[in-house]
């Protein structure tokens, strides 16, 4: 039995620039995000009856690779070359459907470092990531970027660039450890309810992109995944705190639904009960909303945040990892 655990991401600045249609044209995107401590577990055992049975929020029995239904892990078994006999579960210590914490990908990448690691085979993170864009982006044509794979796969709080012919660099951000902790003291997070598919809002995301209508918006997020880079090294956690409200305000014109009458609500509270700044997680619509407040505000946001659920997290510096190898 093998069991893997990879973790979910929190991105800060630069969401939608890691899309190939931004990228590959508009001279590269960049993004600032971090591994948090909210997981995606895989494991997988051998099965008696030969077949294969996947657990997930269904179950499904079937006698074939190609007739499973879930497609990552399809696609996984496919990509690793494992055909039968074998236990799939996959479990989210978050909703799974779309939550803005790329849980999808995180499922893809730790779905193929357990089904490696059952065939006793390593592979690197950035190796783990890349074949997670291939099956998400190439063989599945999702309108994804390619963040949220190396975010999972590689841990730690990263500005990620992507190049033409998608080269993707990984660079830790360096700050001191006061600066990453004011930080952390300064963020809450809140469980607006519901999920969502993100296909739909990428997809108008991406038509902008073709059509020029949200090119410049995008160009003004990449800058912002830089300044926060900056700012961090410079210690001036306040300044991310309001550079986070810049990019919600640019990233809601980026494509239609990303934002709704629940989520400016929440966020117009938070903001007149002392919030700084913040952004909904992930391609929008639902989710979760990040804040910044400073301590002495924090009180008054919980209060105008009291119908929604607090979500407590820390920064993560692992990524996907092989948490258990049993022999059989």
């Amino acid at each position: 039995m093998v069991i893997s655990r990879t973790p979910l991401r929190m991105s800060f600045a630069g969401g939608g620039t890691d899309m190939p249609a931004f990228f590959e044209q508009h001279g590269g995107g960049a993004v600032v995000s971090t591994a948090i401590d909210k997981y995606v577990r895989v494991l997988v055992s051998p099965r008696f009856e030969g077949d294969l049975r996947i657990g997930y929020s269904r179950t499904e029995i079937r006698d074939r690779v190609d007739d499973v239904e879930h497609d990552l892990v399809r696609e996984a078994l496919r990509r690793t070359g494992l055909t039968n006999g074998l236990d799939v579960l996959t479990l989210a210590d978050v909703p799974g459907g779309g939550t803005g914490m790329g849980s999808s990908s995180a499922v893809t990448v730790g779905l193929l470092n357990a089904f490696h690691a059952f065939r006793g085979v390593h592979r690197s993170a950035e190796q783990l990531a890349r074949e997670a864009c291939e099956i998400e982006v190439d063989i599945l044509g999702k309108p994804i970027g390619f963040q949220d794979q190396y975010a999972s796969a590689v841990g730690r709080f990263n500005l990620i660039e992507f190049d033409r012919g998608g080269i993707v660099r990984v660079s830790p951000i360096i700050a001191t450890p006061e600066t990453f902790a004011q930080l952390h003291r300064s963020l809450l997070l809140f469980y607006l309810g519901g999920t969502r598919s993100a296909d739909t809002v990428l997809a108008h995301q991406t038509a902008g992109i073709r059509n020029g209508s949200n090119v410049e918006a995008l160009k003004k997020m990449r800058s912002f995944a830089y300044q926060t880079r900056d700012l961090l090294g410079e210690g001036d956690v306040d300044g991310v705190g309001r550079l986070l409200h810049e990019g919600w305000t640019a990233k809601r014109t980026v494509a239609n639904g990303i934002s709704n009458d629940v989520i400016d609500g929440a966020y117009e509270r938070a903001l007149e009960a002392g919030a700084i700044g913040g952004k909904l997680l992930g391609a929008g619509g639902s989710g979760f909303l990040l804040l910044y407040v400073p301590a002495c505000a924090q009180p008054a946001v919980r209060s105008a945040m009291a119908r929604y659920r607090e979500v407590p997290f820390h920064f993560s510096s692992a990524g996907t990892q092989i948490t258990m190898v049993e022999q059989w």
